[in-house]
């Protein structure tokens, strides 16, 4: 089973996020290390949702490159994007879907929340065309 660890900090950080964006979604990218399927965050950085749409996500390419290559230049990858479902819960849409087969070696953390509270969090990753579970481990 592979495996999500994420530092409750960075819970809360993402879960901020949700909540302010709502009823739009919000979407961030997980920087950090994988090793054998455990992936391990070390930074969680917003991204602007392009969209601004309470049922799809998208962030301005050329940040999410940003991201990624200073990431690289420290020594650190792109280990997952995060996103929130507003009046859902937490699983991989259709339009999800599609996006993770171009994504697939990705960790998708997906949060549910109404406009209150988080109702719910999980991870998925795509693996030779089917969604897998990703155990998500909360770290202090």
């Amino acid at each position: 089973m592979m495996k999500l660890k994420i530092k409750s900090s960075d819970i809360r950080k993402i879960d901020a996020h949700a909540l302010e964006t709502y009823p739009h979604e919000c979407v961030g990218l997980l920087i950090g290390t994988s090793e054998k399927g455990v992936f391990e965050v070390r930074e969680v950085v917003r991204a602007q949702n392009t969209l601004n749409s309470p049922v799809a996500f998208e962030a301005d390419p050329q940040f999410v490159y940003n991201v990624y290559k200073e990431a690289e230049n420290r020594g650190l990858q792109l280990i997952g994007i995060y996103h929130s479902h507003p009046n859902l819960h937490a699983y991989v849409s259709a339009r999800d879907a599609e996006f993770m087969k171009f994504w697939g070696h990705l960790v998708w953390l997906i949060l549910g929340l109404s406009q209150e509270k988080i109702i719910e969090r999980k991870a998925f990753m795509m693996r030779d065309g089917k969604i897998q579970d990703v155990e998500l481990e909360p770290v202090e």
